[in-house]
């Protein structure tokens, strides 16, 4: 593709927004995210990331902007007087002071680019995943003192789990496409673990609300070049107030599997204990005491949560339609299913050695 073909009217509009000088610029396509559209903007005097937020999931973009801009000035403020170890990327304001602009029905915002960074899109080795863990611990950390309830709730009940079994519940009465007899089996094991939901929101009433990332995956850490080690966080736009568990369970569901998310074969999946015990050693190690032993305990939870959560979301999605969920084959929400309730059943298995580091 011609770099300057996305140089749409649009965005010669958007520009105008700004204080930069772009009469000589550059746009050419960034990273492989699946909800916003994400660009790298070039000048002979800047670099910048241009991104096109989807206010189909995020429908009120601006709020979402918000939330992100008061995290940025709470971390670039730890970073000036504690120390906070990584990077603030900016946003960009516009010349009203703006943090995001709508141009006709799109909602655009200008950030920082880090000039020198890298991603990876999986974990590789316990030191990789001890990386991650301190990464995204010391973010939290660094906003433990940040009120939460100034945040905006960016998508209600994302982590719920009552809300999301009445959803599945929902999607298997009304069967609207004529699914249901091709998974009654997981459905059935699915309905069967109410001895755990309830284990989840007898314990979620007991932990203290923290500004929670809510996708803590390796993709979402800039790494130097210099060092090869995590520089940023990055993609704050799920950032609101939510639980630890959440944000460690996530990081558990996304490195600790051998197999991708939607790999048919998993009978050949495997927990890996190595990568696993880097990422709760760190995590509370980032903590130091500021855990209490509930919420250190409540980070297994979290381990188990998050893959049958969203399992059980995949699963509502291909009872409905495959309506949320992007797919590119026949089942592929059901595979998606069926590979994140292994990983489930996994770290359920696996728990009695497990118990021991959440100490």
């Amino acid at each position: 593709m011609d770099k300057n073909t996305l140089i749409s009217t649009d965005i010669k509009l958007l520009l105008t927004h700004y204080k930069f000088d772009f009469s000589q610029v550059t746009i050419t396509p960034l990273g492989n995210g699946h909800i916003n559209s994400t660009y790298k903007l070039s000048t002979p005097e800047f670099e910048f990331v241009l991104q096109k937020i989807n206010h189909k999931i995020f429908t009120n973009p601006m709020i979402l902007c918000d939330n992100t801009q008061l995290i940025n000035q709470h971390l670039l403020k730890q970073k000036n007087t504690v120390g906070y170890p990584l990077m603030v990327p900016q946003q960009i304001l516009s010349k009203d002071g703006e943090s995001s602009i709508k141009i006709g029905e799109n909602y655009w915002r200008l950030m920082e680019f880090v000039e020198g960074s890298y991603t990876l899109e999986e974990v590789t080795s316990p030191e990789q995943a001890a990386q991650v863990a301190q990464a995204f611990a010391s973010f939290s950390y660094a906003l433990s003192d940040f009120p939460a309830e100034k945040l905006a709730v960016i998508i209600a009940d994302f982590h719920d789990i009552n809300f999301r079994m009445r959803q599945l519940r929902e999607a298997v009465a009304n069967d609207d496409e004529n699914r249901l007899s091709n998974c009654q089996e997981v459905v059935n094991f699915c309905l069967a673990q109410q001895g755990f939901t309830e284990q989840v929101v007898e314990i979620i009433s007991k932990l203290p609300v923290h500004v929670t990332h809510n996708d803590t995956k390796i993709n979402n850490l800039l790494f130097s070049k210099t060092d090869n080690m995590p520089c940023a966080v990055i993609d704050l736009d799920t950032c609101m107030p939510g639980l630890l568990m959440h944000d460690f369970g996530d990081m558990v569901r996304t490195c600790c599997s051998n197999l991708a998310e939607d790999a048919l074969n998993t009978e050949k999946m495997e927990l890996n204990i190595d990568v696993f015990q880097a990422l709760i050693t760190n995590y509370q190690q980032a903590f130091g005491d500021n855990l209490s032993l509930l919420e250190r305990q409540s980070l297994l939870v979290g381990a188990k949560l998050l893959p049958f959560i969203i399992g059980t979301r995949f699963l509502t999605d291909h009872l409905n339609g495959d309506k949320y969920f992007q797919v590119s084959r026949a089942n592929h929400n059901l595979d998606r299913a069926n590979n994140q309730l292994q990983l489930y059943k996994l770290i359920s298995a696996a728990e009695p050695d497990l118990v021991q580091l959440f100490q």
